[in-house]
């Protein structure tokens, strides 16, 4: 009996212990301390391990703190001391969702509603796992059901239109929703205060690294946004003043939300570097607003010699001027004669000499270039090529008949830096063989990078290789990446990317074009403009799709060819106001017609077909009238490269030389900031010039 009596202190010993851990284990977690809680539930089980509650409860704290196995054990030990609870096969379910064990969660919901018929909330679980767009173990996929919308699922149940704008996307989910027009509001933006440089110099390799380069006369272009009017712009060199003068503005910003706070200032400073010692500099463009507040851009910079115009005849952008001068830069360049150079341009004006073909690595790179090689032979039969290559393909080279020299080049792999190097004075070794061969071509077979940089070594006219823009000094760069949708590996092999650069190669260096004409057009379809079959014309067309890339002088032009030829003279334009803005003696002469109507297709090709010349901007007419064949003059912008969009086959084109060429102003006529004096300042006199040995004139 006393036995007996001691057994049932002690249980009622541990029941005690154990309410009192229990109690302390609420506490917790109301306080969200759910680790703490599931040890003191643990403690308590200890002593009374047969607490079916406590099992549960220590499996929730447990599973609230993310211990999901520990979690599993209790609810598992509390379906053994009783199974057939609805609410542990619920708690079960919630583990599950949380562990990703979507099957196992659907199972025990599905336990739960039958063990509690009625019961919601297992039923409104279920419906979530479908909401948020599983579709049960064994589901077949809906037909017909509209897209799952992710947004949805924190808000009330999608309405009747909510549904059919779901069920309109998947009709148009192969369309191009980012095509689709926005609202004007979705297209407003806060534009923050700052400094958008578009021009400071160019980037080029240095003793620095790649730097910021300044040569001769550059440009210092790009605009400021400020919620304060803008002052005056101070430019700063390693501490001296350069340049204070006043930005032009403040313009509206397209698409600003808040209109009437912020503006825009531009600036396009032309200043001449050649009057600075070659070097490092730390350059600080300071915008002072009226209240005297500032804000500024900071770059270092390289200073180096001029760039020559005669070794650089197709860039605008690189300009002598007279030195010393008592006129400003921007006074200098725009005294200055347009330029005109004929149109037939080729990436080489001749054929290359010498070519050089890298591949700086494995016997397996080499055999993969061979179709690459093979074809770089077939296009440029006369170059003399020579290779590049490392010893450990230079015996399987010499076996192919593809290159005239071979020089094989030390460039190991170094296994702590995990890459190809070549020590400094390798390299002095290496460019002092290659530079005498005065290379016109040197191109990097390599798709990976690391050999890259050798390119350099070799001064060449033209350098080509694989990359994007990291490769800032090559001349051109070529990207041709396929991909695997799945794994986003390259699915055409290296053999063929490597010919598709050779092969593009080629088509850049030479042109395809040929005249097209149509011999169904008829002269006779020029008589209904005023044109007679047999009469001699010119024609110019004023218009093109950008406004400020209009040449403003054609009436002047058009007085000087009725003056001193015996041409009739066809204004084509689309603008109606145009005629407003003519003299009258214009429009009154006989041999002056202005079209400002958009033609039938046919007739503007006939007008374009049978002229003597043609003078326009940039423009589709003028492409179409070089394609059949008609002696083109364009005046150009220098905002794109007329190299690029210049007329294909014959003809003129006319530019000027300004250091901000290329600046890519496409909608913000504003940014230019020198009042476009790229296509102003071209003088009639010079485009009459050019068109005059088209029209036969009679000799002095």
């Amino acid at each position: 009996m006393p036995v007996l009596k001691a057994l049932g202190l002690h249980k009622l010993k541990s029941a005690y212990l154990a309410n009192a851990l229990i109690t302390r284990a609420r506490a917790a977690k109301r306080e969200q301390r759910f680790a703490e809680s599931a040890v003191l539930y643990q403690e308590a089980l200890r002593l009374t391990p047969n607490d079916r509650r406590a099992q549960i409860q220590c499996g929730n704290m447990l599973k609230d703190a993310g211990r999901y196995a520990e979690a599993e054990a209790h609810y598992l030990a509390a379906r053994q001391l009783r199974d057939g609870d609805a609410e542990l096969e619920l708690q079960v379910g919630h583990l599950h969702k949380l562990s990703g064990r979507l099957p196992d969660a659907q199972a025990s919901y599905i336990k739960a509603m039958a063990l509690r018929p009625g019961w919601s909330v297992p039923e409104t679980e279920l419906a979530k796992l479908t909401k948020a767009g599983w579709l049960g173990q064994s589901a077949n996929r809906p037909v017909g059901a509209p897209p799952l919308d992710a947004q949805q699922l924190a808000e009330d149940e999608p309405d009747d239109a909510t549904l059919a704008s779901m069920r309109l996307g998947r009709d148009v989910a192969g369309l191009a929703p980012s095509l689709a027009p926005r609202s004007s509001t979705e297209m407003l933006s806060a534009h923050a205060n700052h400094v958008q440089v578009k021009r400071l110099g160019h980037r080029e390799p240095s003793f620095w690294g790649d730097s910021t380069t300044l040569r001769g006369v550059e440009a210092i272009h790009g605009f400021v946004i400020s919620d304060t009017p803008i002052d005056y712009l101070q430019i700063i060199m390693n501490g001296l003043t350069i340049h204070r003068g006043p930005v032009q503005g403040g313009y509206d910003i397209a698409l600003e939300i808040e209109p009437d706070r912020r503006r825009k200032y531009v600036f396009n400073i032309w200043m001449d570097f050649a009057t600075f010692t070659n070097g490092r500099y730390a350059i600080e463009l300071r915008f002072f607003d009226i209240a005297g507040k500032t804000l500024s851009h900071h770059d270092r910079v390289v200073v180096a010699d001029p760039l020559i115009e005669a070794d650089h005849p197709r860039s605008d952008a690189i300009i002598e001027i007279p030195r010393p001068d008592p006129r400003s830069v921007r006074e200098r360049v725009n005294a200055r004669e347009s330029v005109v150079r004929p149109a037939d341009r080729s990436l080489l004006p001749t054929p290359p000499r010498n070519i050089l073909v890298q591949r700086t690595d494995q016997l397996g790179d080499m055999v993969t270039s061979i179709p690459a090689m093979r074809r770089l032979r077939e296009l440029f039969p006369d170059a003399h090529i020579v290779g590049l290559l490392t010893i450990a393909n230079e015996a399987f080279a010499r076996t192919l008949d593809v290159f005239d020299e071979i020089i094989v080049v030390d460039f190991p792999d170094d296994p702590v830096e995990r890459r190809r190097l070549m020590p400094l004075d390798a390299q002095e070794a290496l460019r002092a063989r290659l530079v005498p061969y005065a290379f016109d071509i040197a191109l990097d077979l390599a798709q990976s990078d690391v050999s890259r940089p050798l390119l350099q070594l070799a001064a060449a006219r033209f350098t080509l290789g694989f990359g994007g823009s990291e490769w800032s000094w090559l001349s051109a760069n070529f990207v041709f990446n396929t991909h695997d949708p799945l794994t986003n590996l390259d699915i055409v092999p290296h053999s063929a990317k490597m010919l598709a650069m050779v092969e593009a190669l080629g088509v850049a260096t030479r042109t395809n074009a040929t005249v097209m004409r149509r011999p169904e057009l008829s002269r006779a379809q020029l008589a209904a403009y005023g044109i007679d079959p047999d009469e001699r014309y010119v024609v110019l067309h004023a218009g093109a799709r950008i406004g400020f890339s209009r040449w403003p002088h054609y009436p002047a032009l058009a007085r000087m060819i009725l003056d001193r030829t015996g041409h009739k003279v066809v204004l084509l334009t689309e603008d109606a106001d145009t005629r407003a803005t003519l003299p009258a003696d214009l429009l009154a002469s006989g041999r002056f017609v202005l079209l400002d109507r958009r033609l039938p297709f046919d007739d503007l090709d006939a007008i374009l077909s049978f002229c003597d010349a043609m003078v326009g901007n940039d423009s589709g007419p003028k492409h179409l009238a070089a394609l059949r064949g008609a002696n083109v003059v364009t005046l150009f912008t220098n905002r794109i490269n007329s190299a690029e969009w210049g007329q294909e086959l014959g003809g003129k084109i006319i530019t000027r030389r300004v250091p901000c060429a290329g600046c890519l102003i496409f909608h913000d006529a504003e940014e230019c900031g020198a009042d476009f004096a790229c296509i102003r300042l071209i003088k009639p006199e010079e485009v009459f010039g050019a068109i005059s040995e088209y029209l036969r004139l009679p000799a002095a």
